[in-house]
This record gives C-alpha cells, sequence and structure tokens, in this order.
C-alpha cells in the first residue's frame, strides 16, 4: 500500500484540519520528523484508526483523540 493523502480534523494535537499530501514526496523514502510533542505519532496514530478502527499501540480509544484544542464546532475525523 501506498499512501495518497491523509487528512486529520480536530484529531490528536490538531485542533483545525491538516492534510498531508504523500504524492507530492517523488522519492520512496521520507522521514517524519520533530520535536517531542510536535504530533508525529498523532499521524500514525490517524493512519492506524482510518485502517482499523484503532490508534497505533491499541493504548487509546478513538473518543481520546479528539484534540482539546479544537474549537467546540470543530468536527473530528480522520479521511486516508
Amino acid at each position: 500500500m501506498k499512501p495518497v493523502c491523509l487528512t486529520l480534523s480536530a484529531f490528536g494535537s490538531y485542533a483545525g484540519a491538516e492534510e498531508i499530501d504523500f504524492s507530492q514526496m517523488d522519492h520512496g523514502v521520507f522521514l517524519i520528523t520533530g520535536d517531542t510533542g510536535a504530533g508525529k505519532t498523532t499521524i500514525f496514530d490517524g493512519i492506524t484508526y482510518a485502517l482499523y478502527g484503532e490508534t497505533s499501540g491499541g493504548k487509546r480509544d478513538g473518543e481520546m483523540m479528539r484534540s482539546q484544542y479544537a474549537s467546540e464546532e470543530a468536527v473530528t475525523y480522520v479521511d486516508f
């Protein structure tokens, strides 16, 4: 499987809608990097949740993944 696009909305550390367009990467290997707490694991949680209905590692349930920074009106979803 080759990822094409991931959209996270009010999910994990992301308060708004964030999109990662993997199709823009022209190499076979890429790196997800950043400071502690930047949201790297949330990206993998989003992918895993979209595919299997649970977060990576199975430590957090879906309801725990709603962003504490999101506005009341924001809809929580993952599109992969």
